[in-house]
């Protein structure tokens, strides 16, 4: 029983982590000063270091800008908090698909991710990435 409980408990915080993620994410910036200036306030209004989130950007496996604001803003996400994100990834499901269902329920979002020329499944892999990697 104690065991449900704390996968159920698990679930609930990464989906409220995911869908924190993508309430941050007002825009898909088109340009990569725009994505860097965006990443950077996210990642103050978390407590994160502004260079870490901007480095975080720079290696991002994504060439399209887009690509790489979410992964990054996932990253800023999981540096945020390492202990829920720890939990997360151990008791959680993959932060890909639990990436995709939360981006589905969200209409805006896909809205962004049309004009953007970008997939769910693309979107949901930066940020599944993004939380992986900025949990350490």
């Amino acid at each position: 029983m104690v065991e449900y409980a704390s996968i159920t408990a698990a679930l609930a915080i990464l989906a409220g982590a995911v869908s924190g993620t993508l309430g941050a994410v007002r825009a898909l910036p088109a340009t990569n000063a725009k994505a860097t200036a965006l990443v950077t306030s996210a990642a103050v209004s978390q407590h994160v270091s502004g260079s870490g989130a901007r480095s975080a950007y720079e290696k991002a496996p994504y060439r399209q800008p887009a690509l790489r604001y979410l992964y990054a803003v996932a990253w800023v996400a999981a540096a945020g908090d390492h202990t829920r994100c720890q939990a997360q990834l151990l008791l959680g499901p993959d932060p890909r698909e639990a990436a995709a269902a939360a981006i589905r329920r969200t209409p805006r979002l896909l809205a962004r991710l049309r004009t953007a020329h970008l997939t769910v499944a693309q979107a949901a892999t930066a940020i599944g990435r993004g939380t992986k990697d900025g949990c350490p």
